[in-house]
């Protein structure tokens, strides 16, 4: 009967007595004891079971801003089902796990919607399980504590071995990314390492300080960040013409309109990584203009006459 006043289900005293071969008077008092475990437990949030004469049985009733609702886990399941982060197998489980908190009726109407997205679901090729991984590293990123691994690079069957100290774990483009430093590497520079590419990894006892002003921030790194590839950190300012100026400024959080000019034609500064921006520039084709860094536009006009020779 937990379980199902949980999942929003309303529970008929005579039909549970019948169910469970009791009387009502012992259905009675184990909703009794339920009701004071809710009220114990969840004392922070407005939580209680009452009865209700519309649904003609007892419900639990709880306030909708502390709970997951049926609309919520609908837009988590597409979203989660877009991502394309997971294995056919946990992919399964996630979505599954989610309905199964909504009533029945609920759940009939979320499948249905969801139901040719889910079907027809394309797992990354990696085909990695990676729900364990990502919560041991998980744990090495808040308890300070080393990792080393074995890592595959791009396009090489080879594997080097790595020993990192683990700043953060992030989600971008398909692919979950451990991001940390090498321990022989006397500068600061962050490297992404995707989690699927990871091998044999260990959190090992050893600890490392990072003072609290320079801990690492997953959502100022993001701002600043394409496609997880980091490279230097600079500052552009760019010509603009395009479509939707609004998606510009979505894809990139630290960008600004600095100028306005006729028929739509934006002068637009940000803060980002060299690499990684760079791809996403060249995305833009003849819609854009690379006006700074002087060094920078150079290199994007190299690329673009490499391009066009390919043709």
């Amino acid at each position: 009967m937990f379980e199902r006043f949980n999942k929003g289900e309303v529970v008929d005293k005579k039909k549970e007595a019948k169910r469970y071969n009791v009387s009502s008077k012992t259905i009675q008092r184990d909703i009794k004891e339920i009701r004071i475990y809710f009220s114990t437990i969840y004392h922070e949030v407005n939580t209680k079971i009452i009865y209700s004469e519309k649904e003609n049985g007892y419900i639990l009733k709880r306030d909708q801003y502390d709970w997951i609702n049926s609309q919520e886990i609908l837009g988590l399941s597409k979203i989660l089902l877009e991502s394309r982060a997971f294995s056919e197998k946990e992919m399964n489980v996630l979505i599954e796990k989610l309905i199964k908190q909504t009533v029945p009726d609920q759940r009939k109407h979320i499948k249905k919607i969801i139901n040719n997205e889910y079907y027809h679901y394309y797992p990354p090729k990696h085909e990695e399980l990676l729900l364990d991984k990502i919560w041991d590293l998980s744990q090495a990123v808040r308890k300070n504590k080393i990792v080393q691994f074995k890592y595959s690079k791009v396009n090489s069957s080879n594997f080097v071995n790595r020993k990192v100290t683990p700043l953060g774990l992030m989600f971008s483009e398909y692919y979950f990314y451990l991001i940390a430093q090498r321990i022989e590497d006397k500068y600061d520079y962050k490297i992404p390492y995707r989690l699927d590419r990871i091998k044999n990894y260990k959190v090992l006892e050893e600890n490392f300080k990072v003072p609290y002003k320079e801990r690492f921030k997953e959502g100022e790194f993001r701002k600043r960040v394409q496609f997880m590839t980091p490279g230097k950190l600079m500052k552009i300012k760019f010509k603009f013409w395009g479509r939707s100026i609004q998606a510009v400024l979505d894809r990139l959080p630290t960008a600004k309109i600095i100028k306005k000019q006729e028929k739509e034609v934006y002068i637009v500064e940000a803060e980002v990584y060299g690499q990684g921006i760079k791809m996403w520039l060249l995305s833009q084709g003849q819609y854009l203009e690379v006006l700074e860094p002087k060094e920078f536009r150079k290199e994007m006009k190299e690329t673009v006459k490499k391009m066009y020779n390919n043709y």
